[in-house]
């Protein structure tokens, strides 16, 4: 988050530029940049285009919101839209593959501005947005950057769901971890013609496990919680991974092994017949005397429900105290959509400790 701090006088100045004179072609360029978005951070994007032979920015339209677009580049046929944050980045790039630098030089070059401290470092846990029209590639991509993460520290699978997403069915999945680069891709599959989620399974060890990637679940420790609010592992687990059977509420949970002296205090506390309230404040209180740790940024939280009444998978992202503004993320509920297979990502309680993204994944 401290990344996000110091971007802000390079993100005033990208919304400084002037407004540009519209052509009459720019309207259907404009819609072309930012349809990948929600609708509602649609009208305030700013859409910028960069000259080929200069690498200079040229506003189309100047936006109100924290979200950058451009059109479909002619050249990959991407269509983006990123945080303002990413600008300056956008801007040092358009000009280096102006003077024909290659793919290896332009990032040699960014790196080299990065550590020279005159390019913003990528920032941490911000959302980009990449549009496609054509099925040899994801066509409906978001990416959340989570610089030197690994797949311990975030608790998710490095296993490319490439192949799957092309079909509708991916699951996100993280990419060049350990790396400056390191991100989470989320692909935002059409709604599926038929469902493969489920919550049953031969015994508890396995049901439990569903809610998880493939590659993820041999590897979890499956645990259980008594009538005293004692942990009872049911499966020693080789991976960062824990996961409950069923509860009596329907959901199945996994989580990253980090939260688990949070989970373990709010277990006896419930023994305890404590309301949520109070186990709320003897939460904040055990933090804030560092008794136990606050939840961390980026960790990943996997839920599984087995009827269509609610969302049946959802990945959870935790970011303690994030905005909108900060991660580049709309607040705006998916949850109707998402009931029909159909959702995107979207942030709740933003700007307190437990601010989350929503991810509904469809399969």
């Amino acid at each position: 988050m401290r990344a996000i701090v110091g971007l802000a006088t390079a993100v005033a100045v990208i919304s400084a530029a002037p407004l540009a004179a519209q052509p009459a072609g720019d309207a259907a360029r404009i819609a072309e940049a930012v349809q990948i978005l929600p609708e509602d951070l649609r009208a305030g994007a700013t859409v910028v285009t960069y000259d080929a032979a200069t690498g200079a920015r040229r506003v189309i339209r100047q936006g109100t919101n924290f979200i950058e677009c451009q059109p479909r580049n002619p050249a990959d046929g991407f269509a983006r839209c990123y945080h303002k944050l990413f600008g300056p980045r956008e801007d040092f790039e358009a000009k280096l593959r102006a003077e024909k630098k290659t793919e290896e030089q332009v990032s040699q070059a960014v790196a080299a501005a990065v550590k020279a401290g005159t390019l913003p470092p990528m920032p941490q846990g911000v959302m980009s947005y990449r549009h496609y029209d054509k099925r040899d590639r994801i066509q409906h991509l978001w990416v959340w950057s989570t610089p030197n993460s690994t797949p311990e520290s975030v608790g998710v699978s490095t296993v490319s769901q490439r192949n799957e997403a092309l079909e509708g069915r991916g699951l996100p999945w993280m990419m060049l971890p350990g790396t400056p680069g390191a991100h989470i891709m989320i692909p935002i599959n059409p709604k599926p013609t038929k469902t493969s989620i489920t919550d049953v399974a031969a015994d508890p060890v396995t049901q439990a496990t569903l809610p998880l990637p493939q590659d993820l679940r041999a590897g979890a420790t499956v645990y259980t919680y008594d009538a005293n609010g004692d942990r009872k592992v049911l499966r020693p687990g080789t991976n960062q991974i824990e996961c409950m059977p069923r509860g009596d509420d329907g959901f199945t949970w996994c989580y990253n092994k980090s939260g688990g002296p949070r989970r373990d205090l709010a277990a006896k506390l419930r023994a305890q017949k404590k309301t949520d309230k109070e186990i709320a404040d003897a939460m904040a209180e055990a933090t804030k005397a560092g008794t136990i740790k606050p939840t961390e940024f980026g960790t990943m939280s996997y839920r599984l429900y087995g009827k269509p009444d609610r969302i049946q998978l959802l990945w959870v992202i935790s970011v303690p105290g994030a905005t909108p503004e900060s991660i580049g993320v709309t607040t705006a509920s998916a949850r109707e959509d998402a009931l029909e297979l159909r959702g995107t990502p979207w942030l709740m309680l933003p700007g307190t400790p437990g601010a989350h993204i929503m991810v509904p994944v469809n399969k």
